[in-house]
């Protein structure tokens, strides 16, 4: 499995868009019509992907919102980047898995590993270094 950034085209923007993926904790438009990124972090192979939603500038974290797409499951995550010495680190904060794929969190946490990895500092297009430092840091 290989995470690869690409930018949206606006046909795929418009697609993605009619799904409807809500983001729980992100903007308002998140939450009452679903994300719209313009990049996606995706493994093609494995129809998982990572997408940047919104940055809470308004707290004194700077929590980052996400959805990680796992096989047509959309699982809301919630992370704070830092950069120390040129090398990023995200320490994910919270991950909203759904009941039916507890049994695979640890499986979906290598996954979305590799995704942040991949994803970097921005999710833009060939940025990924596979140097960035994931750790997690949720009950």
């Amino acid at each position: 499995m290989a995470f690869v950034n690409e930018k949206l085209t606006p046909t795929q923007r418009e697609k993605l868009a009619k799904k409807k993926i809500k983001n729980p904790y992100g903007s308002f438009r998140d939450t009452t019509e679903g994300i719209t990124p313009l990049y996606l972090t995706i493994d093609k192979n494995s129809e998982t992907w990572l997408a940047h939603c919104y940055n809470h500038h308004d707290t004194n974290n700077d929590i980052e919102e996400f959805i990680f797409m796992y096989k047509s499951n959309p699982i809301p995550v919630q992370a704070i980047k830092s950069i120390h010495e040129q090398q990023v680190c995200w320490k994910i904060t919270r991950i909203d898995f759904p009941k039916g794929l507890l049994n695979d969190k640890e499986y979906l946490q290598i996954l979305l590993t590799d995704a942040f990895k991949a994803y970097n500092i921005s999710g833009w297009p060939g940025e990924e270094s596979g140097q960035t430092k994931v750790i997690y840091g949720y009950e």
